[in-house]
């Protein structure tokens, strides 16, 4: 008798729990909004447009300080073998960070990696350095879609 007092105690408590989430449903809320009775009145200050449009007339920033880690810096004879060697062993051991290979005369440099802080361009530089012993963390700037995860590369 006690265990169907229960199941029925259970069985109305449920009744009104299902009723009282339907009322909030989003087609209640809909009926209830599209009555009508109720008016909203936004009033725009001059001075905000004015503000608001000022920061939207500025140049969009593009490019932001950041830190890379100096892998390579060769400018001998052999450099541009050196740094292709640079990359590939790079990219053999770190295959999570991205390695760039580029020339500025006189010299080819290989660097990895984009770092918004110095601190974390330093904990990833002594990770690179039980490979490549003389890395540094550099300061740059950098395009902020430097920094922006694509989803073919977090795959």
């Amino acid at each position: 008798m006690k265990k169907l007092m229960k199941v029925a105690a259970v069985a109305v408590v449920m009744i009104f729990a299902v009723q009282s989430l339907s009322a909030q449903s989003v087609s209640a809320m809909k009926s209830r909004l599209s009555v009508g009775a109720n008016k909203v009145a936004v009033i725009e200050q001059s001075d905000v447009a004015s503000s608001v449009r000022s920061v939207e007339a500025r140049p969009k920033r593009t490019k932001v300080t950041g830190y890379t880690i100096l892998i390579l810096s060769d400018n001998s004879h052999t450099a541009r073998e050196n740094a292709n060697e640079a990359k590939k062993t790079f990219e053999e051991n770190f295959p999570d960070t991205e390695v760039k290979m580029y020339y500025e005369s006189p010299s080819f440099y290989v660097s990895a990696g984009h770092y918004l802080t110095k601190e974390e361009a330093i904990i990833e530089m002594m990770r690179f350095r039980s490979v490549f012993p003389k890395a540094i963390a550099q300061s740059r700037e950098m395009d902020i879609t430097d920094f922006i995860n694509r989803p073919e590369e977090a795959e």
